[in-house]
């Protein structure tokens, strides 16, 4: 009975993934049965990838809200103790693009990397290249040029030594749109030149290639012909538009072209295309827009007319803070509704110790949790000064194998020993969370590299102390730690997220060095 429902179920997976990309209304129907059938089979694996690709057809369609209704509820549900791999990267890089199209650039960061780490671990260089140039697009989009080349770049590379070509001509396009806005022409234009080879479909060929060819003659001063080739793309807006979010950055990079040339005409129908392919984007996309309203208005527009168009920005910065005042706001009414409900089941405890543990504390240690991580890094981070920063990760040496053997409610008690060693020696401005898992982060602000080291050295010692036993240790008869972390000054969230991946670095080295030790440095972010 059991392998039949599996066989069903792959049955029905298969043909999900075989149609994502060419029939959404039947991904639709097919996810919609699959998760009718998985409920009443009580099949959980059938049940969360129907979920997720129910998300992923509300992306394509662009209905975020559905999209993450669907994306949330397959996250909740998904098992930590499952090797579902396959799915979960399917789950990761979709909740990378909800979060990017969401305007939430530090969750889809976090789910990008994370995608690009199960991906590594899979062999799947094909879905890696898809999800580092979703990763390198959100860079791009928000000017951190240099970052989203060098994603760019890793992706080229890797598609061009594994001999694949998932996204080959959407690479070389993004590099070459890329490359053009730090004025590297001549690689733009090798770029353009592959991409014209590349890309199969005669009509996004051409069109596309237009718009390169366009941008490049534009940024290198031959105005006859990059006015030829926006002729030509003005035309073709129907093809452009196909897809609204590379349409937007686009068209961006058309207007913009247009106004370095002065010209006012062909820069004031590209600002009008932008405003219609921006139609339910993001805060940036409305944000960029404004910005080249201002931008046009101050190059083509007399004097007068710019208090106007100030005025406008202003009005539209107002809609911006209240949608945003919004959101917090019904956050804010479900947390107070979640808060009344657990009182009443608690009723000896304050509202305020079940807010604080609710929002910031992990339930299984009484850590700090990741919520409350990214609360104090954005706390630090939001138009504050440089500041002395350090991550610490620490991750459990052979988990999974005393999860087997002891069981996981041993595992969950050996989790709370852990966070009690790191809570004990947490002194002022050092953050002790539970990341997720069986992984640790510390955020230490303002300690010199000695302080952090000590307290590393100190959470080992007392964790020693408690001799934890552990038989299918590979490096020792107790529970131990592997550790690395970055230290550096930063000032931005892009800083900070580098830092954390720099730490994440070193707690590999630590693991690949025989675990039960530590590694870690002092980095120039900056």
């Amino acid at each position: 009975m059991a392998e039949n429902r599996k066989r069903f179920t792959e049955d029905f997976t298969s043909r999900i993934l075989e149609v994502r990309y060419t029939d959404l209304e039947k991904e639709k129907r097919l996810c919609l049965e699959l998760l009718v059938l998985a409920k009443e089979e009580c099949d959980l694996y059938g049940e969360v990838f129907a979920l997720t690709y129910m998300g992923d057809y509300y992306i394509a369609v662009s209905d975020m809200d559905r999209a993450g209704k669907y994306l949330l509820k397959a996250q909740r549900m998904f098992p930590e103790d499952q090797d579902w791999e396959e799915l979960r990267l399917g789950l990761t890089s979709l909740l990378g693009i909800y979060y990017d199209m969401r305007g939430d650039e530090q969750n889809a960061i976090d789910y990008y990397l994370k995608a690009v780490t199960i991906a590594e671990e899979l062999g799947d260089a094909d879905r890696e290249c898809v999800v580092l140039n979703n990763l390198a697009f959100a860079f791009q989009r928000h000017r951190c040029y240099e970052v989203a080349l060098e994603f760019y770049q890793k992706a080229y590379w890797l598609q061009k030594n594994a001999g694949i070509n998932p996204v080959r001509s959407i690479l070389l396009e993004n590099l070459a749109e890329v490359s053009l806005f730090l004025r590297q022409y001549e690689e733009a234009k090798e770029y353009i030149l592959e991409f014209e080879e590349n890309e199969k479909d005669p009509l996004q060929r051409v069109v596309m290639g237009d718009k390169n060819w366009c941008c490049y003659y534009g940024a290198v001063g031959e105005r006859e012909k990059a006015l030829v080739y926006a002729d030509r793309l003005l035309r073709n807006q129907d093809v452009i538009n196909e897809n609204k979010m590379t349409a937007f950055e686009s068209y961006h990079m058309l207007c913009r072209s247009m106004m370095e040339l002065r010209e006012a005409d062909y820069a004031g129908r590209f600002l009008e295309a932008m405003e219609e392919v921006s139609v339910g984007g993001g805060l940036d996309q409305v944000q960029t827009l404004e910005e080249m309203r201002i931008q046009y208005s101050l190059l083509f527009e007399p004097p007068e007319k710019h208090s106007e168009a100030y005025c406008v920005f202003y009005k539209k910065n107002q809609q911006f803070r209240a949608k945003i005042d919004e959101t917090i706001a019904a956050a804010m009414k479900t947390r107070i509704q979640l808060e009344q409900l657990m009182q009443q089941v608690e009723d000896m405890q304050s509202e305020q110790e079940i807010l604080e543990r609710e929002v910031n504390r992990d339930e299984l240690t009484g850590a700090y949790n990741r919520r409350f991580l990214e609360t104090l890094i954005r706390e630090h981070t939001d138009g504050a000064a440089e500041e002395s920063f350090a991550f610490i990760v620490m991750d459990v040496d052979c988990f999974k194998e005393y999860n087997d053997f002891y069981g996981h409610l041993k595992g969950d008690e050996a989790l709370r020993e852990i966070a009690a060693c790191m809570m004990e020696g947490a002194r002022d401005r050092i953050y002790a969370s539970r990341y997720g898992g069986d992984e640790f982060v510390c955020v230490c602000i303002g300690l010199t590299e000695k302080e952090i080291r000590t307290y590393i050295e100190g959470v080992r010692a007392r964790l020693h102390a408690r001799a934890i036993p552990h038989e299918k240790s590979l490096c020792s008869g107790e529970v131990t730690l592997s550790a690395g972390y970055a230290a550096g000054i930063v000032k931005t969230q892009i800083e900070v997220r580098q830092l954390l991946q720099l730490a994440d670095h070193e707690l590999y080295k630590s693991k690949n060095s025989g675990r039960n030790t530590f590694t870690g440095k002092s980095v120039d972010i900056l």
